[in-house]
Parts: C-alpha cells; structure tokens; sequence
C-alpha cells in the first residue's frame, strides 16, 4: 500500500461558513491540521481542529474520494479508532457521509497526549484504512501552538470541482521509456481507396432524373448508379456505341441461329462475336453497360461507383450540362487508412520493420495506433529534409478522416529509463509543457517541464517532476483554468 501525507497548519475558521467566520470570536479560533492521504483504495483529504481533551473543538471533515475512479464515496461506514499504548482509548461510528464524499464527526478525547488515529471505510464503493500515526491532543486550548504564517501559494480547485469532471491523479514512477521520435503526419487514401468519377461524355444531368444522386457522407457500393446522364447530339459517340452494341447483339444472334443450321462457318460466328465485343468494350471504356444491360431500351447513360465507400465530394449540379472529362464525384474507401509521417534521415534509417506508430489528430483526446509499416522511403525530401515512411490505420468505424494532419509518435528501438508520467498530464502552456501536482487535498502547483524521450503512453521528465509525486493525469487543463482565475491559497476548505 503506497501512503503519502501533507500536514498543513490554518485557522479553525475554514470549517466555518464565511458569515460564522465573519461572527466568531477570535480567541475562541482554534488551529487546524489539514491531512491528505492516498492508498490503493481511497484519497483521504481531512480537516480537523486541534483536539483539546474534554473539550469539543469542531467538526472533522473527511473527504473520501475512491481511487478508481476519483468519484466521491457516497456509500458506506466509517469506523475512527483513537489508539494509545497498545489499546483503543476511544471508537467512533459513523453510518453514512453527510453528503457525497464528506463524512463529519466531532470526537472528544478525555485524556491530553499523543494518540495513533485509524480512519477505516467499508462499503459497496471501496474498503480502505487511513492511518494517522500522530494526532496530539492537548491539555488546554493555552497549550496549541499559534497557526503558522500561509506559506508558498498553491492553486486551488475544490473537491467539489473534481468531483464534478473527469479527474485523476497518480504517482510519477521510474519506468522504461521506448525511444522514439515525434513527426508531423497525414492521413491519407491508401493506393485503389479512392477513386475519381468523371463525366465519359458531354450530356446534360436531368433534374429529375437525379434527385437521388448520393451526397458527399453518403456510403455507396461498387456499380451503384451515381448519376444519369442524357448525352449531347455534338458528342453523339455513346449513343452510336450503345446502338453499335445492340446492332452487333442481333446479328451474333442471327448468326448462332445459322451456324446452327449449317448455313454459316463458325469463322462467321467468331467473327461476328469478336466484333460484338469489340463494341461492348468501347461503350464500357465510355462508362455505359453492354448495350440493353439496364433493361429499358433508352439510351442514357449511368454513371457508376468503380469502388465501394463514401461519397467524399460531388461537384455536379443536377439539371446542368456536364462536359466530357468534367468531375462528378470523389468515392473513399475509409475501412482503411494509410499515415504518411515525415521521419528526420536518422529515425527513418534505424525504423524497425515491425515498427507501429501511435498519433493524435485535433478534436480527439485519445490516441490512435497503427496497424503496421507499409513503406519507408529511400530519399530525403529536398524541401522538408524529412522522409516518407507510411503505416496502415484501421479505421472500421470511420471515424478518421482523409486528409487529417496528425502528430505521430514513432517508436526508432531502444528504451531509456527514468521518471515518466502519462501524456495527458502534459499541458501545452503557450508553447511551455507543464503539469500539476497535488501537494494537498485541494492544493496543486504548477511544475514547468524538461521532457526527454516519449512512446505511446509516456514522456520521460527530466526535470519539474520528483518520483512519487502525485501528478495529475486526467483534468490538468481545468486545474490550469483554475491557477488563472487568480484564487490560490496555501490550504483549506469551506463547509
């Protein structure tokens, strides 16, 4: 079980509402101890008042926060043992918080001296034990020592604030970091993911006719139609096409029937057939069918999706003339990306060749990993002095984009040890990483970082961060947000 403590000395008059503050008398102040505590199960973040035997001095505030998910214990018992030479000189029960994470109790000891406290929770969110090994009760209120000056200023955020939002904090160990190196990247189509779809011919794009051509979003599959087309008399060569095919169709037909009846040589019959196809790949080479294939006998032409995907852009306008070669649609396969990185010469060189790369895109907090290395190139790009090297991405849910920058982290082999925290408690301070550390229950400072080598989870810090500390790694903006509001304080908690 890891235990950390910090000890805080302030006036008793936090543990008032400010109006009690604003009427109690001063020299019926007490000084007050605040305790913060983490174990494997619970954060333990208490106030309380100099004890004064006898006498009752004022609620204990205990806040338990469950360490799994930094939510507030709403469930559960608190036992409080009050220990000395070997016995329990004194129990307390409390059955219940007082509200969502904040259990009271206002103990009064008999005897002054040095006692060893246990805080133990059972309950449906976590079982924990807090130990405090020295709580000094003194014989008379003469005898506490005077509230010590506030010392350095921390940042101040409120249980009640992490309460209320994603928060964690976890101790900064010494790990081994994979070396790796940090690049620029796209997203892009990989080769025969996306396709563009052109006008084959001049013609006009009936209004009516294409009310249902697929917007950009839209999924379609290979061969669905895209748009219908009506070909201009100026470019009349699909409508003879279509009609060659279907001239050429009957006279195989005639044909076969004659070759049947011994009338014709299968020379014939080959030849009539070669010239059919001839036709058939003409009108396909032009985008239409093989002539009579769509079922209605007209002759307009159906543009058709060569590969399956979504509709990324479409540029006709319908009830519009369309020229030949004109652009209609652009069709992207996304089950599959590809990430092009661009790699300084030296990390390209040593790249293993089953190296997987984790990248982050704006507007997406977690990291994304790379399926595996598809290419790396062989030369230096003269204008960025960097070289391609290109991993495939799964993306079954389409939740990446074609085109999206990216920052890639690329594992080049070997690992480096030392202290490491998590990504996300790494804030960009305009231009400046920093973190947060937690010195207190609701007390936080503001370290500025040197960072050394950084993987898929972890930066290595070579200096601002200690081993132990308890860093903050999930809502380390909104401690940011609260350090420029300007309320800092050196400790304490209203209730």
């Amino acid at each position: 079980m890891r235990v950390m403590s910090v000890f805080l000395l302030l006036p008793a008059a936090v543990l008032t509402s400010a109006c009690d503050r604003g009427e109690a008398a001063a020299e019926n102040e007490v000084p007050s101890v605040v305790v913060t505590q983490w174990n494997d199960s619970t954060e333990l973040f208490l106030e309380y008042p100099h004890p004064v035997a006898g006498a009752a001095t004022g609620n204990w505030a205990i806040h338990l926060s469950d360490m799994s998910t930094f939510l507030p214990i709403t469930e559960g018992t608190l036992t409080v043992r009050f220990l000395r030479n070997g016995g329990e000189a004194k129990r307390y029960t409390v059955e219940a918080p007082a509200r969502a994470g904040i259990f009271l109790l206002d103990p009064v000891i008999d005897q002054p001296g040095e006692y060893e406290v246990e805080i133990a929770l059972v309950g449906p969110q976590a079982k924990s034990l807090h130990t405090l090994p020295r709580v000094r009760v003194w014989a008379g209120r003469d005898e506490i020592p005077p509230a010590e000056e506030e010392g350095g200023a921390g940042i101040a955020f409120l249980k009640e604030q992490q309460w209320q939002i994603p928060f964690a904090v976890r101790p900064a160990r010494e790990r081994e970091v994979h070396r790796a190196v940090s690049a620029p990247g796209e997203l892009v189509a990989p080769d025969g993911a996306l396709a563009k779809v052109s006008a084959p011919t001049s013609g006009i794009a009936p209004a009516a006719a294409n009310r249902s051509a697929p917007s950009p979003g839209q999924a379609v599959r290979a061969g669905d139609v895209l748009a219908l087309l009506d070909p201009t008399s100026g470019e009349g060569g699909y409508a003879r096409a279509r009609g060659a095919v279907e001239r050429l169709e009957r006279e195989v037909a005639r044909a076969e029937r004659l070759w049947d009846a011994g009338a014709i040589s299968a020379r014939r019959l080959q030849e009539a057939r070669h010239d059919l196809e001839i036709a058939r790949a003409e009108l396909r080479g032009m985008g239409g069918g093989d002539g009579g294939g769509d079922g209605d006998g007209d002759f307009r032409l159906r543009v058709r999706a060569p590969i399956s995907g979504v509709v990324a852009q479409r540029s006709f306008v319908p009830g519009g003339r369309i020229e030949a070669g004109e652009p209609l649609f652009t069709i992207v396969d996304p089950s599959t990306l590809w990430l092009r990185v661009h790699l300084p010469p030296a990390a390209a060189a040593s790249l293993p060749r089953d190296a997987r790369a984790s990248f982050t895109v704006d507007g997406v907090p977690h990291p994304f990993a790379t399926s595996r290395l598809v290419s790396v190139g062989s030369t230096v790009d003269p204008g960025t002095r960097t070289v391609p090297a290109v991993f495939a991405v799964e993306n079954p849910d389409a939740t990446l984009l074609v085109g999206q920058y990216a920052r890639a982290v690329v594992p080049v082999g070997g690992t480096v040890s030392g202290v490491a925290i998590p990504h996300g408690a790494i804030v960009d301070d305009n231009g400046t990483p920093v973190a947060y550390v937690q010195t207190g229950g609701e007390t936080f400072e503001r370290r500025v970082l040197a960072l050394g080598e950084t993987d898929a989870a972890h930066t290595r810090v070579l200096e601002g961060i200690r081993p132990g500390e308890m860093v903050v790694t999930t809502g380390a903006y909104q401690v940011r947000l609260s350090s420029m509001s300007g309320d800092e304080f050196a400790g304490g908690h209203a209730h």
